[in-house]
């Protein structure tokens, strides 16, 4: 009989201890204040830029190009962040002939120009020459296309005629 009654102070008291555990606590977190907490980062403007070359092939200031231009392309890509803006910027190139480029045969020289237009009427260059764009983001690079044109009836030696010139993006 004594065990049952000791089962029944223990439940008891176990429930008032619990009860008075559960008093203190609320007690003792009766207050609250609140601070926010600012959390950042800032995305930077980057971008990369590839090109491909640009190989105009044969010239034939005889026949053929005596009086028709020879025309080639290449393409640049361009991945930027989103919505930066930014240009391509093409130099003159290693053999610059006034306000021509030019490739270079030795002590020989074929004029071409490059161009942002397919009519072939705005040069790529620098400055107000560059071509300007606002970026679609890192999933969908950007395709330009550069236009090359070898003017006709140039009087040069066969052989092979080189030029290098440099994309930059600024951003």
């Amino acid at each position: 009989m004594m065990q049952g009654r000791g089962s029944e102070f223990m439940m008891r008291y176990s429930s008032l201890l619990i009860a008075a555990c559960l008093v203190v606590s609320a007690t003792a977190y009766g207050a609250s204040n609140t601070s926010p907490l600012e959390i950042n980062a800032v995305v930077v403007a980057n971008c990369q830029i590839v090109t491909s070359d640009l190989a105009f092939g044969a010239y034939d200031p005889l026949v053929e190009h005596a009086t028709r231009e020879l025309d080639g392309s290449a393409q640049v890509t361009m991945l930027c962040t989103r919505s930066s803006r930014a240009e391509i910027i093409i130099d003159s190139g290693r053999n610059p002939l006034g306000i021509s480029r030019s490739l270079s045969g030795g002590t020989q020289h074929v004029s071409y120009q490059l161009y942002r237009d397919a009519g072939r009427t705005q040069v790529w260059g620098s400055a107000g020459n560059a071509l300007q764009f606002v970026s679609n983001g890192v999933a969908r690079p950007q395709q330009f296309v550069v236009y090359g044109r070898i003017p006709p009836g140039q009087e040069v030696a066969s052989g092979v005629y080189t030029d290098v010139v440099t994309a930059t993006v600024e951003f």
